[in-house]
Order: structure tokens, then C-alpha cells, then sequence
């Protein structure tokens, strides 16, 4: 049986993320979950997809922006960018100078749009996921 991935909690996360103007790599995030090895990384993969796609359906900034790799490039890995493609979100390569550019625009329109939302309840956001 098919489980639909329940996103409350990491939208919560990004979004206090969001609101403080900050980022947040993969290993905080997937501890801040709760998730525990093995597949750890499989279950924070599997709801920041599911976020991809409730922010694209939505037509809202991409929330997931927020998550970084830790060491290497200030900005998401490339699975992150090979989604917004397989959503028509974004086209352009999975990493490098044009992605980077994409995710900072990206994160700035995050930053605004949650700035003004800052007293949207995260339970809002669940309704609107139904």
C-alpha cells in the first residue's frame, strides 16, 4: 500500500528556517526529523520530494530551498534540482553556476514570501495539502 509521506513536521522545520532568513544542511535536517539509520537519508529524501510537489502544485516558492549540502556547494544536491525538472519547476543542469544562481533566486523568494506569511500556523498548511 501506497503511503502519502506526511510533511507537517518538515514544513515546520523550513519554515522557522525560512522566517529566520536561514539554510539548513541535510544531516540537521534529517536529525532534526527524528529519522535514524538505515535509510535515513531515503526517508528525509522522500518528504522534501513531497514538499517539492506541494509547493509546485501550489504555486509557492520552493520551500526545500532552505536545505544545503554541508560541505562542497552552497546549495542543494543535484536530486533537488532533477525534481523541479521531472515538476517543470526549473530547467538547467543539476549542479554548477546556473544552478546555483536558480536556487538563490529561489531562496530569496522564500525568504520574502515567508517573511510576510510569518503568522500562517503551520496547521494552515495541512488543510491545504487535502
Amino acid at each position: 500500500m501506497f503511503q502519502i509521506p506526511d510533511t507537517n513536521r518538515l514544513r515546520a522545520i523550513l519554515l522557522e528556517c525560512a522566517q529566520k532568513e536561514a539554510t539548513l544542511d541535510y544531516k540537521s535536517l534529517t536529525a532534526q526529523l527524528g529519522f535514524q539509520p538505515p535509510n535515513s537519508i531515503g526517508q528525509t529524501t522522500a518528504l522534501l520530494e513531497a514538499c517539492q510537489e506541494d509547493d509546485a502544485l501550489l504555486e509557492l516558492p520552493q520551500l526545500a530551498a532552505v536545505v544545503i549540502q554541508k560541505s562542497g556547494e552552497p546549495y542543494p544536491r543535484p536530486g533537488f534540482f532533477q525534481k523541479l525538472m521531472q515538476l517543470g519547476v526549473y530547467q538547467g543542469l543539476d549542479n554548477g553556476a546556473a544552478a546555483q544562481m536558480w536556487h538563490q533566486n529561489e531562496l530569496e523568494r522564500v525568504y520574502r514570501y515567508y517573511q510576510l506569511t510569518q503568522n500562517i500556523p503551520t496547521d494552515d498548511l495541512s488543510d491545504q495539502e487535502q
